[in-house]
């Protein structure tokens, strides 16, 4: 290896993640957690909508119309509370 050392070296040494925010506050780190766990659920949400609409199935897409529900009563709550 060019650099010197094994790959697995390589990868302990570069391939640790990059810490950003290191002076945040508790307020602001739930606030990214928050964030990021609303995000999330929008997206989960689009990818059900997109199985729907291309399902077939009736039974399937009964589970997946529950599913969606769900999803959105969880958005609309995490909304609210905040």
């Amino acid at each position: 290896m060019a650099l010197g050392g094994t790959t697995t070296e390589y990868d302990r040494k570069f391939a640790t993640p990059v810490v950003t925010h290191i002076n945040q506050t508790d307020e602001e780190k739930s606030a990214l957690e928050y964030n990021a766990h609303v995000e999330a659920l929008e997206t989960y949400a689009v990818e059900l909508r997109a199985h729907f609409k291309n399902s077939e199935d009736e039974k399937y897409k009964r589970y997946l119309a529950l599913k969606i529900d769900r999803t959105n009563q969880r958005l609309e709550q995490l909304r609210t509370e905040e």
